[in-house]
């Protein structure tokens, strides 16, 4: 059993999504984190609400689990903190009202600090959190756009030009300069965003680390581990911990995608290391028995 709940949180964990926005509101004096999801739906990080309302995040995450209606509205969402990103709980904006209405407040106190929190949550925290989730954010208009097509640069004017053309000539060239000067610096913010999009992007993928399993694979691997169950008589949960420990992961869905062959290989030598043993401990023929008889 605690191996299947370890398996259930490994497997959420390898799900989280990596929110498009996250922005922490204040209700009460406390803070809320709230995210935007992949699909650009709104969400609320359980573990604020959780703390500010004293209660529990892991019970109130098993029961919304076992409530059917908003079960699927429970997503694992990896949270920026100070100690880097972490793996959270969120619950999808439209299943907050309902979840905080199923928190029990009638058996507490009428002047429970704990039951008047509670209450301010179910009657207006909702309205804040919709009012946050509806608001876009303004998005300011450069003042010093660069214009696309570049400008050109003018004919110099004869030696003995007038007054005036020279000093049209002086004109346009220090326009075509300020381009020039706006482009180089445009082009340089460009370079300064794509450096810190690349060291985003790496620290992500440093942190999800390589490809595990495919889908396809996993289902492979309890293929192997009912074949090798039924050849050798050992248990399922042996199998699988001698796999982890010859990979040296928690779980055998963290195994490396580019490892595959290996995994194969290593369900191949246990078949084999079977089959031999098989053989081994089946009664040889005597010499005296006659062909055909046992």
């Amino acid at each position: 059993m605690e191996n299947d709940e370890l398996d259930d949180e490994q497997a959420e964990e390898s799900q989280a999504l990596m929110p498009t926005e996250q922005d922490t509101i204040m209700f009460n004096g406390k803070p809320l984190v709230v995210v935007r999801l992949p699909d650009g739906g709104p969400g609320v990080v359980l573990r604020w609400i959780c703390e500010n309302l004293h209660i529990g995040q892991k019970a109130q995450v098993e029961r919304i689990k076992r409530t059917e209606v908003i079960a699927d509205d429970l997503v694992y969402v990896q949270v920026q903190t100070a100690g880097g990103f972490q793996t959270m709980a969120t619950l999808v904006l439209d299943s907050v009202a309902y979840w905080l209405a199923t928190i029990e407040t009638r058996r507490m106190e009428k002047d429970d600090p704990k039951r008047l929190e509670i209450l301010a949550y179910q009657r207006r925290a909702v309205t804040a959190l919709f009012t946050w989730a509806s608001s876009q954010k303004a998005v300011a208009t450069p003042s010093n756009l660069v214009p696309s097509e570049p400008i050109i640069e003018p004919t110099r004017p004869a030696p003995d030009a007038s007054l005036d053309d020279w000093i049209e000539y002086h004109r346009q060239m220090t326009a075509v300069l300020e381009w020039r000067r706006d482009v180089d610096e445009w082009r340089g913010g460009v370079d300064k965003r794509i450096e810190g999009l690349e060291t985003v992007t790496s620290a992500i993928r440093e942190r999800l680390g390589p490809p595990t399993l495919t889908p396809a694979h996993q289902s492979l691997v309890h293929y192997y581990v009912n074949q090798l169950h039924e050849a050798t008589g050992k248990t399922h949960a042996s199998i699988q911990s001698n796999l982890r420990l010859a990979f040296s992961v928690p779980s055998y869905k963290d195994i490396p995608e580019s490892e595959w062959g290996k995994v194969t290989n290593w369900f191949r030598v246990q078949m084999d290391r079977a089959h031999k043993k098989l053989q081994e401990q089946a009664p040889q023929p005597s010499l005296f028995d006659e062909p055909g008889k046992s």
